[in-house]
């Protein structure tokens, strides 16, 4: 049967076309902001996906998951990739088409369908503005995931944190800079309010040497976690009368792993 195009989805992204295609192509970024597909399956390593690969996607479409056949009719990263997807319903084809502009990457998705059947064939034409309203929320998801993600590599490192952390800066000034902390809690000498960031951290890492301190202790620095690259850096925020009174950010350095330190000692500032 013909093939019916259901919907279309175009966005001018302030970021460079490298970034953008890593964060659509790459399942460790899709699954963060993809909301239906829970895993795709490969013969091999996700890193082999080249043209004419199949794969099997597991989707969670309202409470029920299925297990579709997919494959990758095109695939020239970082401009064009093109997967098409088998169902009951006949052929889904979903195309991605990034160019890269002076502003950033021009963000284009084309989805259609080629009916399995005459009954199918007049369903998508009667309902294919339903396309819309979900892809435009995983589309909107995928973009801010992409300026996060730019935010999180730009934003958050040992140079950023020495030149715009002080101490005296209370904590508005923070969160405003930084944003909310991973985990909050005191310090065990002087049960003063004690901020850590696992910067580069999954979503559910945990620093286990915490929970061994008592529980709201916040002071253990994971190092092995740091040497294996489970959390790129950890910093620590220690606050007196709201204001920052110790800064101390650890991260690994030419193999060696390194600690800067900021600290107010009697009105005067020690680094």
């Amino acid at each position: 049967m013909k093939e019916i195009h259901c919907y279309r989805f175009e966005s001018e992204i302030d970021s460079t076309i490298d970034l953008v295609s890593e964060c659509l192509n790459k399942d460790e970024h899709v699954l963060k902001w993809n909301t239906q597909i829970i895993e795709n399956m490969y013969d091999g390593s996700e890193d082999d996906l080249e043209e004419g690969a199949t794969f099997i996607t597991k989707q969670k479409l309202g409470k029920k998951v299925y297990e579709f056949h997919a494959k990758c009719t095109r695939h020239d990263p970082p401009n064009y990739a093109t997967v098409e997807t088998k169902t009951k319903e006949g052929i889904s084809k979903t195309e991605y088409i990034l160019k890269e502009t002076p502003e950033g990457t021009n963000f284009i998705v084309n989805v259609s369908l080629i009916p399995s059947n005459w009954i199918y064939k007049l369903a998508t034409h009667m309902f294919k503005w339903s396309f819309k309203h979900v892809y435009d929320e995983q589309f909107d998801n995928f973009i801010e995931y992409v300026y996060q993600i730019e935010y999180e590599r730009g934003i958050f490192d040992k140079e950023f944190i020495k030149d715009n952390l002080g101490i005296g800066m209370n904590k508005s000034e923070v969160i405003d800079l930084i944003g909310e902390a991973d985990v909050v809690g005191v310090d065990p000498k002087n049960a003063l309010p004690y901020w850590r960031y696992d910067i580069g951290a999954t979503d559910d890492y945990e620093n286990e040497l915490d929970k061994q301190l008592g529980d709201g202790i916040v002071h253990a620095i994971d190092e092995e976690g740091i040497r294996n690259g489970i959390v790129k850096m950890q910093l620590f925020i220690g606050w007196r009368d709201g204001e920052i009174s110790n800064i101390s950010n650890t991260y690994i350095e030419g193999g060696k792993l390194i600690t800067y330190c900021l600290r107010s000692n009697d009105g005067a500032i020690v680094e």
